[in-house]
């Protein structure tokens, strides 16, 4: 049983089918097979089973997954390790995160990486479910993700490393940028939102208008946070915005703190055991990013 055995069994895993697994590795179908093949011969039985959806891993085969992932992790950080201690340039880091974070918190903390640590490759993957970046993490898809629950999977650690704020994002020439704007004058505007189930925002906004007997006046409904900012800056409404957001991205458009203040924490979410060089020097970056919030 070697490395790459290991990497296409979990490449079928992942893709259900030899040939998009021999894809995404970028060699020959019959050289996946080959591999699976020889894997099965090794461990005495069968490692998938062919269903009418695709092929899915048979009880040896789920008994092998993370074990495989993790010495596919364990070759990571020996690689990285020993270029390291080489005094080589490179190594890679794979992040998970939460659409707000990226816009915003990110942005800074990639930037003080970056000049610190030129020759790491970076690789940022989006998505607004907490669950499948942790997930990702434990699986090995992400170094690191960064997620605003706390909730973690088995096998994760997290740790605090900001805080993010709802703020109310202005047409430009808005006035009376960075004061604070109650909520009763917000829901006499013409807001711009994403739906319901994605937007911890819009929640949390339409439970306090509740309690005060009003509702937003919501004039859009985007479905996702990429639509928003083009709206906003056009003059079409304004939108709920997560704090602290990249300049580049606000523009000409005004960013006011909304009373009452909604809060929420970033957290840093990473597997237990050895990291990486790359990854444990992002995480020292972001540790001093905490220090300052």
């Amino acid at each position: 049983m070697d490395k790459r055995q290991l990497e296409y069994f979990l490449a079928v895993v992942q893709h259900e089918n030899v040939s998009r697994a021999a894809s995404y590795l970028h060699v020959s179908q019959p050289t996946v097979s080959v591999a699976i093949r020889g894997l099965e011969k090794e461990v005495g039985g069968a490692l998938f089973e062919r269903t009418p959806t695709g092929l899915i891993p048979t009880p040896a085969g789920r008994a092998l997954i993370e074990p495989a992932r993790q010495t596919a992790r364990d070759f990571e950080v020996a690689l990285e390790c020993t270029r390291d201690a080489l005094g080589l340039a490179g190594g890679h880091l794979h992040i998970g995160t939460v659409p707000a974070v990226h816009a915003g918190w990110l942005t800074d903390v990639l930037a003080q990486f970056r000049a610190a640590y030129p020759e790491v490759a970076i690789r940022v993957v989006a998505d607004a479910d907490d669950r499948v970046i942790a997930e990702g993490v434990r699986t090995g898809q992400f170094n690191l993700g960064l997620t605003v629950s706390e909730s973690a999977a088995s096998g994760l650690s997290r740790s605090r490393v900001g805080t993010q704020q709802v703020a109310a994002l202005l047409p430009p020439g808005s006035e009376k940028s960075g004061e604070a704007v109650d909520i009763d004058v917000l829901a006499t505007m013409d807001l711009i939102t994403m739906p319901r189930e994605k937007s911890t925002a819009r929640r949390w906004f339409e439970q306090v208008l509740q309690t005060r007997s009003t509702r937003p006046r919501t004039c859009i409904e985007m479905s996702s946070i990429d639509g928003l900012l083009p709206l906003v800056t056009a003059g079409a409404g304004y939108a709920l915005w997560w704090t602290p957001m990249a300049a580049a991205m606000v523009g000409q458009c005004v960013l006011r703190p909304i009373e009452p203040r909604l809060e929420r924490p970033i957290y840093l979410v990473f597997r237990n055991g050895p990291h990486p060089p790359s990854t444990r020097a992002f995480m020292d970056v972001a540790g001093a990013a905490a220090a300052l919030d």
